[in-house]
């Protein structure tokens, strides 16, 4: 594109050149001479006054959300002001571009009238969810005749970048899906009374003697006596009055690297199937992100009692999770989530979850890899009855990990 602009700049001062020497050697010599003299020393005079206005243009940028959801546009605006009293050169515009939010026009071109001031806006669409930086990726200021170009003076290009949340959706879980199965199950083996709830947080309680049903269409899902149906092979409901109470904890992971990750793998399944290689890896972090969310919500509404772990600067924070309010604060949170790409951080919260007695646990993951495989191992191997990792949540998982629970 800068070749080209180059290419046509340079004809059309040629052109005007030919033409001022027509001008001299059929109609008139002495203005036709004069004309090509001064269009002669034109691009030298044309770059001086250039290299003045590298230090007299200004600009800045703002944006008019710092978050968005998906699908949601946002706007960049971008003021250019010219402080010298003659009007400016083309100052030529590149906006960036990121795969968490789609650019539309990317390549603005301005000039700048005496003491006075333009702006544009650059449009993003918000696509997957994260961190990003949006804004003006390059400037560039040509001569008058669009030959050659310079880079302005007292510009700081960081200072016009923008950073914008992505917001995560929340995972549509159903509660018959094959890992809610598997934690229920998991919380049933933690404890096998039926009819008692002294033996921790992860039983689905009620008082010795209460009695149970099946299921009917229409029942709430929160009268659903999961435990005893997982046992019996049918889904049986509650006739008293007592709340199922079991603790579930949902951890997402904190390392992800292109390097430890099979991106062929990745590209299996059926949500990253259509990416692009360069939003293959953004999608597979954005699916976990997701999964951990829609995975509180589902246990949420089966009455257990739930909580999110995340890891962050000040190490491992829980969230708890009683409402759909409670799932809106901590979208906007996890926003701004960004994994590390460097391995070496905790990457499963073994000592907080150990410390409550019969949690059942949800792990969730863009890439299901061998160091991971191993934590978990270990961790499993060494853990009380009471406390187990349920199921695995990824998008992806590397051979032989943990089998059906990957």
């Amino acid at each position: 594109m800068k070749i080209a602009k180059i290419f046509t700049g340079l004809v059309n001062y040629l052109a005007a050149v030919a033409l001022a020497l027509v001008f001299a050697l059929f109609m008139s010599g002495r203005i036709g001479w004069f004309l090509v003299l001064a269009f002669l020393c034109a691009p030298l005079i044309s770059v001086l006054l250039t290299l003045l206005f590298t230090g007299r243009i200004y600009l800045d940028a703002d944006i008019s959300s710092a978050a968005l959801c998906k699908g949601d546009s946002c706007q960049v605006t971008v003021r250019v002001a010219n402080g010298f009293f003659l009007p400016s050169p083309p100052l030529y515009i590149k906006a960036a571009s990121d795969v968490r939010a789609a650019c539309g026009e990317r390549d603005f071109s301005v000039s700048v009238m005496p003491f006075s001031e333009e702006s544009f806006d650059i449009s993003y669409s918000a696509k997957i969810c994260g961190v990003c930086e949006i804004g003006i990726e390059d400037i560039r200021l040509t001569d008058y005749f669009g030959i050659f170009s310079f880079r302005l003076r007292k510009i700081d290009k960081e200072s016009l970048k923008c950073r914008l949340c992505v917001i995560p959706d929340i995972a549509d879980i159903k509660p018959g899906d094959e890992t809610v199965r598997k934690v229920l199950e998991a919380s049933a083996q933690a404890d096998d009374s039926e009819d008692t709830t002294d033996s921790g947080l992860n039983t689905f309680g009620g008082f010795p003697g209460y009695d149970s049903r099946e299921y009917v269409p229409g029942d709430p899902l929160k009268r659903i006596n999961w435990k005893q149906s997982a046992k019996r092979g049918k889904l049986l409901v509650r006739l008293d009055d007592e709340t199922a109470t079991s603790s579930v904890s949902v951890v997402l992971d904190s390392v992800f690297t292109a390097e430890t990750s099979c991106l062929p793998r990745l590209s299996r399944n059926d949500e990253l199937a259509f990416c692009s290689e360069s939003e293959l890896i953004p999608a597979a972090e954005q699916y976990a992100v997701e999964r951990a969310l829609g995975a509180a919500r589902v246990f949420n509404l089966l009455n257990c009692t739930v909580s999110l772990l995340v890891y962050g600067d000040n190490g491992w924070r829980t969230y708890i999770i009683s409402d759909e309010n409670d799932l809106t604060d901590i979208r906007t949170d996890l926003a701004a989530y960004a994994f590390s790409h460097k391995p070496g951080l905790p990457r499963f919260p073994a000592e907080e979850i150990s410390g409550s007695k019969g949690t059942v646990s949800v792990f969730c993951t863009p890439y299901f890899d061998s160091e991971l495989v191993s934590e978990l191992s270990d961790y499993m191997g060494t853990a009380s009855k009471g406390a187990l990792s349920a199921a695995v949540m990824c998008a992806a998982s590397c051979e032989g990990a943990f089998g059906e629970g990957s």
